[in-house]
């Protein structure tokens, strides 16, 4: 197998599990919502503004998992475009 042929290969498969990480990613995201909606709603209206911060840094992770998901599509499609071109 030439060395084309290799990369083309690790390029496609770096391209599935770009997909695939993204997939997972977008699963966590729904449970982590649910999960953090939950939690918001026990401890709202806290005294202590906990629930202001903990809504920030739950929103701030929510974020950071969307930005990691479409980081991972992006690459995924990068590779699977650069594979076909050589």
């Amino acid at each position: 197998m030439s060395q084309v042929q290799q990369l083309k290969g690790q390029l496609y498969q770096v391209a599935t599990e770009a997909t695939q990480g993204a997939a997972s990613l977008g699963g966590f995201k729904m449970r982590f919502g649910q999960s953090a909606v939950q939690v918001l709603a026990l401890i709202q209206g806290s005294a202590t503004n906990a629930d202001a911060d903990i809504s920030q840094l739950l929103d701030a992770a929510g974020r950071a998992v969307e930005q990691a998901s479409e980081a991972l599509q992006i690459a995924a499609h990068g590779c699977k475009n650069y594979a076909d071109q050589i």
